[in-house]
């Protein structure tokens, strides 16, 4: 088969994808906005409109955010493992690095044909493993509440966002430790100082990212 040929296959691929995404996620969203309105309208009530109204600021800033991460994170985890991610949720904690390393395992390729394969797949397992983790543990809750309000666990649960994050973190820096130091210190600044949250700092950290790529390119220093 030539490459030409491989071409044509993976677009076909694509657009039947994006075609198959596009009818979940909308029917995704319709449900999603079914249940309010059902509520609404078996107990006659409405939104406050006022408060909605004041709301909309903070709701353009986390539009713009979640924009940002579409393009950002559309890559790594391949078309429909996009439309998959961005429904389930628990992108960054969960399936983004499943679709890192089950790529890394396989031995394939962003934007392959075989590369969107093992980001389908690894977002879907991700996804079930994930729900079965969270039915397990709802339905060990009850139970284990006085072991894990204990005083020798209660601390620990106190550094396990730090840690999880710390970690995920630390296996994307180590491919390239020259591009971290400004995106990452500029963004510490932003948060102690600024109080920028995660949507606007998403966005500013990756045109930064990139800048700083660029420039480090055009200055002839090897990346990895």
């Amino acid at each position: 088969m030539t490459k030409q040929n491989k071409k044509i296959e993976l677009s076909a691929y694509q657009n039947k994808e994006h075609k198959i995404g596009r009818i979940f996620i909308g029917i995704a969203i319709v449900l999603d906005l079914s249940v309010p309105t059902i509520i609404a309208i078996s107990l006659h009530t409405g939104p406050d409109w006022m408060v909605v109204g004041s709301a909309m600021m903070a709701l353009i800033v986390f539009l713009l955010g979640g924009f940002v991460e579409v393009i950002t994170y559309a890559p790594l985890l391949g078309t429909s493992g996009t439309y998959l991610a961005f429904f389930t949720g628990n992108l960054v904690n969960l399936k983004l690095p499943c679709v890192v390393n089950a790529r890394d395992s396989a031995g394939v390729k962003i934007g392959t044909k075989e590369g969107e394969i093992v980001s389908s797949v690894s977002v879907a397992s991700s996804t079930i493993v994930t729900t079965l983790v969270i039915a397990l543990g709802v339905a060990s809750l009850t139970p284990l509440t006085p072991v894990l309000q204990s005083p020798v666990l209660a601390p620990a649960f106190k550094a396990c966002f730090t840690a999880l994050f710390a970690s995920l973190a630390y296996k994307y820096f180590i491919k390239d430790f020259k591009l971290v130091p400004l995106p990452l210190i500029l963004c510490v600044l932003l948060a102690v100082f600024a109080g920028f949250g995660n949507s606007t700092l998403i966005p500013i950290s990756v045109v930064v990212s990139i800048l700083f790529a660029y420039l480090l390119f055009k200055k002839g220093v090897k990346l990895n």
